[in-house]
């Protein structure tokens, strides 16, 4: 198996490049390939030009793509995993890794229309990725203020998304220079860059979570309220399951619950819908893994006076 690793950290003098090291011995040493793409040692080009906006920003799949974005591409299909391995700038990539994404994650390629054209790819479904990011604040601070939540939504929520089948978010934290944590954390953090790469491929250390992965309603009872207009984000924290949703017939709901040794959930809903009607609920649900590695649930539903019924929530 190959997996591809895009890099990005402006100095070498750094522990990001430390983390990097060891995932690539952890992938070498388990039999598996890789490719990378250091973003500053190959300087690449973070910024577009007019053109490249003209032609993403109108919907216009024609060949007229950079050499440095096709090589890009070509490493994205002709690996099954990708890895991204950066520091956290202020929430987010470093601009070069975002400028990697605004031009490498064109139209007719990460999105839009499936029409070949004579130089231009389509982005395969990727098997796996993993982001590995390394932060100065602790994981306690980062989560205080939602902030981890931010960066996966944007990461895992809308530049992955639907364009990998298995998801990871690991952050490696208290990694500041002006704190005493970052000599205690360093070592557990290398050995964890190390097992996340030893272990990539392996489906034994694959744990099943609905964590930031989303859902909509493909079947309902009548007295339901939620339909295929209605979107679930869920996350999870060890067997501590929790979402948000709306659309469709409700304005804005959430739900919280556990998840138990078979993967069954169990939560207590409510919503507020378009009718300004407070609604709630319980709600036991059985999951199916379909052959595109996406999740089914299987949901027994009832509102709080008792009426009941059954729906089929599918991941997107």
């Amino acid at each position: 198996m190959k997996v591809f690793v895009v890099y990005c950290h402006p100095s070498e003098d750094s522990f990001t490049s430390l983390v990097r090291d060891s995932f690539i011995k952890g992938i070498v040493e388990s039999g598996n390939e890789y490719i990378i793409s250091d973003l500053y040692k190959m300087n690449f080009k973070s910024d577009m030009i007019e053109s490249e906006y003209l032609r993403d920003s109108n919907y216009i799949n024609n060949d007229d793509i950079a050499e440095d974005i096709l090589e890009e591409q070509r490493k994205i299909n002709s690996s099954d995993a990708i890895v991204f391995i950066y520091p956290v700038f202020w929430t987010d990539v470093p601009a070069k890794l975002k400028g990697w994404f605004d031009r490498v994650w064109r139209y007719g390629f990460a999105y839009g229309t499936k029409e070949k054209k004579l130089n231009s790819l389509h982005m395969k479904l990727l098997e796996k990725s993993l982001v590995l990011c390394i932060a100065g604040n602790s994981q306690a601070e980062l989560e205080c203020y939602d902030l981890i939540y931010a960066m996966k939504k944007v990461m895992l929520g809308d530049r992955l998304f639907n364009r990998v089948k298995d998801k990871k978010f690991v952050v490696l934290d208290g990694m500041s220079k002006s704190t005493e944590s970052r000599a205690l954390n360093s070592d557990p953090h290398l050995a964890k860059a190390y097992s996340l790469g030893y272990n990539l491929f392996n489906k034994s250390e694959s744990h099943f979570s609905v964590d930031d992965r989303y859902f909509t309603a493909i079947e309902n009872s009548d007295s339901g309220e939620v339909s295929g207009q209605t979107v679930f984000s869920y996350h999870q924290k060890d067997n501590i399951v929790w979402a948000e949703y709306s659309g469709g017939m409700v304005f804005k709901g959430i739900l919280f619950g556990n998840m138990d040794e078979n993967g069954c959930l169990h939560f207590d809903y409510q919503h507020v819908n378009v009718h300004n009607e407070f609604k709630k609920g319980h709600c036991d649900s059985s999951p199916e893994f379909l052959e595109n590695g996406k999740l089914r649930f299987h949901e027994s539903w009832q509102w709080e006076n008792g009426e009941s019924g059954k729906s089929l929530i599918q991941e997107i």
